[in-house]
């Protein structure tokens, strides 16, 4: 059978491309600087090879990434303007249906960090198991120095690297049916 994995590898440049760009959020760039190490062996190691990229980058190429994702509940969410990958992870929080309350608390949050750090707080929402863990976390990295934050800030972009890389080319992937209307080739056109 022939997995995303195999049909990624196979790919002419400008596919695969289209296929692993989604992986990193509104950043082209790091899908192009990773494409050069394939073919992959697993979904782990085109993670990896995404997640070089971006530690290999300059520390305000490293920011313009930060600044290309989106705040969370904020006016892209708003606007509808995520993408799909950060429409499905903030909605599985509710961060799409807050309260008054919790959209005004985390308002609040988000400009706070904007004003402190520079960039949107990013988290890596696939782990986070309610609303509340994700305050008491904002609370807590709000305190943080700013270098400290830069590399929470790495860690969790890696980790949501991993997980979106984990879903479109790893076991999971792997067991749906390879037909035209759900390969990643399919999706990506």
């Amino acid at each position: 059978m022939t997995t995303a994995l195999d049909i990624l590898n196979d790919a002419p440049r400008a596919e695969a491309l289209a296929m692993i760009a989604p992986l990193a959020e509104r950043s082209p760039w790091v899908a192009e600087a990773a494409l050069g190490a394939r073919p992959f062996e697993s979904d782990e190691a085109l993670a990896r090879a995404l997640v070089e990229a971006i530690l290999s980058s300059s520390r305000e190429t490293r920011i313009a990434l930060f600044r290309a994702h989106p705040a969370l509940a904020g006016r892209e969410a708003a606007e509808g303007s995520m993408t799909a990958e950060s429409t499905c992870e903030q909605g599985r929080l509710g961060l799409l249906s807050l309260s008054a309350a919790d959209a005004a608390r985390l308002g609040r949050l988000n400009a706070a960090y904007a004003a402190r750090f520079g960039h949107p707080f990013i988290l890596a929402l696939h782990r986070i198991p309610d609303l509340g863990a994700l305050f008491d976390i904002f609370e807590r990295r709000l305190r943080a120095t700013p270098l400290e934050e830069h590399a929470s800030t790495l860690a969790e972009i890696a980790s949501v690297i991993r997980s979106r890389a984990a879903e479109a080319f790893g076991a999971a992937a792997a067991n749906k049916t390879a037909t035209p209307s759900n390969t990643p080739r399919e999706q990506a056109q």
